[in-house]
């Protein structure tokens, strides 16, 4: 049964989510870098790379993800910044599923979705 789940989704593959519309605001910034430890006073103003998984998730949610179970996880992330990111951008990020395969763990098998 999972191989045919996973050939569902691997068939939306390339497949873009809804766009993800937020805007850079301080306070989220600030709790941001204060969550990760990270005292560079850059980010008062321009956001670290990893800020977007807070702001604007483009993770989707697959009906064949549920029904494979709880061994899958989110693989990864990639961005393209085409310029840097500053507090009172307004933000739009759209995910796409890029790869989805499985893996034998010594659990059982795990399924990597890469968005």
């Amino acid at each position: 049964m999972s191989r045919q789940v996973v050939e569902r989704l691997r068939a939306r593959i390339g497949v873009a989510a809804p766009p993800s519309v937020a805007t850079v605001e301080a306070g989220h910034l600030k709790r941001f870098t204060d969550a990760i430890g990270d005292p560079n006073p850059r980010w008062k103003s321009e956001v670290p790379p990893t800020f977007l998984v807070a702001l604007a998730p483009v993770s989707m949610h697959m009906a064949e993800a549920v029904e494979y179970g709880k061994g899958w996880l989110n693989g990864g992330n990639r961005f393209e910044y085409l310029e840097p990111v500053t507090v009172g951008d307004r933000i739009t990020a759209t995910g796409r599923v890029a790869d989805v395969y499985e893996k034998s763990g010594s659990s059982g098998n795990l399924l990597f979705i890469i968005f």
